[in-house]
């Protein structure tokens, strides 16, 4: 399978076409002003009407052609790799362990392929280009997690939409588990895996089905000369308690003054679902910045996406609160 990158848009022909189409005008004219006795001049009128319609065709349609893909996304037996003039690039090894996640912008226009792996991290971007290619593209902007514009790689080797979801279905079919997993390290380098039913973070494990404690927030960090905000998600089960964190984008798409623009994008059929949920898991609240042997920087493009995975695990269960016992009479 090969994928084009690249605008699906059409280049014009040239010379050589818009000078048959300046041809058929001159005809048209001549048609019109020229007398013919065995014509009357309505049919001429006509005939030259005519000539005009059809040279505006042949610079319109005759005058396009297809334009060459700025490169391809071949996929094989081998893996998957970006083929273009510099030569080719493997992005996927089949016998090597492998995640793929899905991110796209607020408004669904821009889609970003994370494609990592214990060694490596790819990206492959791609863009709706109309309605036709978002309607081919539905169970790849459903799974999409929300990321900021500026979070999203500015890249004109784009796939179209309704193509990056014939990678996703192609990876699904062969390499099921792959698809949501994803291979990251924090700024020391320690391994923090999302596979299926466990995060890993180094040696510790914590069980996506068993019930955990989990929350997102946001702090102010205080540097030797200027003040950064950061994102948090702190989760704990039984002794393992790590706090993810990352920046704030500088787009500010995470925050709460973000929630009209997010909002706008649920309005259609095929992104309303998703939207809602990431709206949902982006709320947070301030606090306090968490301990410093707790931390796990991380890509923040990854912070919702580890947070969808926290989200369908079960909650510990609180004790409920004791009812209050009504005061004896005659006690103030």
């Amino acid at each position: 399978m090969r994928l084009p990158f690249g605008p699906r848009a059409v280049a014009r022909a040239g010379r050589a076409t818009g000078g048959l189409a300046v041809a058929l005008v001159v005809c048209a004219i001549a048609v019109a002003v020229e007398p013919v006795p065995s014509l009357p001049a309505w049919i001429r009128a006509a005939f030259a009407l005519a000539l005009v319609a059809l040279a505006g065709g042949v610079h319109h349609v005759v005058g396009r052609r297809s334009r060459a893909p700025l490169g391809w996304l071949s996929v094989d037996e081998g893996g998957v790799r970006r083929v273009d003039r510099n030569g080719a690039v493997t992005l996927v090894d089949w016998k090597q362990p492998f995640g793929l996640v899905v991110f796209a912008s607020p408004d669904r226009a821009r889609l970003l392929l994370a494609l990592t792996s214990p060694g490596a991290m790819r990206y492959v971007s791609a863009r709706v280009q109309d309605a036709s290619d978002a309607a081919g593209a539905s169970g790849l902007l459903d799974r999409a997690t929300t990321a900021a514009e500026s979070d999203l790689r500015a890249d004109e080797h784009a796939l179209s939409a309704a193509d990056a979801e014939k990678l996703l279905d192609y990876v699904a079919r062969r390499s099921p588990a792959a698809v949501d997993r994803a291979y990251l390290s924090d700024a020391s380098g320690e391994a923090i895996v999302l596979d299926g039913g466990e995060l890993r973070v180094g040696a510790r494990r914590i069980d996506l089905f068993a019930p955990l404690e989990w929350r997102a927030s946001f702090f102010q960090e205080l540097g030797a000369q200027v003040a950064s905000v950061c994102q948090a998600t702190w989760v704990r089960q039984g002794e393992v308690e790590v706090v993810f964190v990352a920046p704030m984008p500088g787009d500010r798409a995470w925050s709460p003054e973000a929630d009209p623009a997010v909002r706008a994008a649920g309005h259609g059929a095929v992104v309303q679902r998703s939207v809602a949920r990431d709206l949902r898991l982006m709320q947070a609240s301030a606090g306090e910045p968490p301990p410093r042997e707790l931390r796990r920087a991380i890509d923040r493009v990854f912070m919702l996406h580890l947070r969808h995975a926290l989200d369908r695990a079960p909650r510990v269960a609180r004790a409920p609160s004791p009812p209050s016992r009504p005061m004896p009479e005659g006690r103030a």
